[in-house]
């Protein structure tokens, strides 16, 4: 089996791990996932702030776009164009999203930021506490980040922590994995 049909087989099963989440601890789950970013050294030390905007089971990002936003940092999240090109786009508000491709809020305007970011919170289908994580296949956050000097973050629910992912030279490491234990 290469590497490809290793993947797919593990988002498979990352899938319907997600798909199975029970729905009444997610809140708790979020909140723990909310406290652990807060009280890092890594958001707190930080000015300007690249994150996802959560969709379906994903840990919820938006009480933490807005609690940064409440205190005064810059926060910038994904838009997404041509596969597997992303920007980041700065809000100042919840209300700057709207639905964009593929369902996920997006921010309306296009002006893309070009400058340095302290943190870069990144989402997963699963990840492994060394710091492999297992996108959607996309590549948009792999290419987005490879050449940028920027700390990450990435968020994964502790059902879908596993001891290692295959990786290959194109993923991204990420530096730190934030969970719900």
């Amino acid at each position: 089996m290469d590497l490809s049909e290793e993947k797919a087989l593990m988002r498979e099963e990352a899938k319907r791990i997600n798909d199975d989440l029970d729905h009444d601890e997610m809140p708790d789950s979020d909140e723990a996932i909310r406290q652990a970013v807060l009280s890092s050294k890594a958001y707190i030390s930080s000015t300007r702030l690249f994150i996802y905007v959560s969709m379906e089971n994903e840990p919820d990002t938006l009480k933490i776009i807005s609690d940064a936003l409440n205190a005064g940092k810059e926060v910038y999240v994904p838009k997404c164009g041509k596969k597997p090109f992303m920007k980041a786009v700065r809000i100042n508000s919840l209300r700057d999203l709207s639905p964009g491709k593929f369902g996920i809020l997006e921010p309306g305007s296009d002006e893309g930021y070009e400058g340095e970011l302290d943190l870069a919170v990144v989402p997963c289908l699963a990840a492994a506490m060394n710091g492999k994580r297992l996108g959607h296949g996309g590549g948009y956050y792999d290419c987005f980040l490879k050449d940028r000097k920027v700390y990450k973050l990435c968020l994964c629910r502790k059902k879908l922590l596993k001891n290692d992912l295959p990786a290959d030279e194109f993923d991204v490491i990420m530096d730190e994995i934030l969970t719900d234990y």
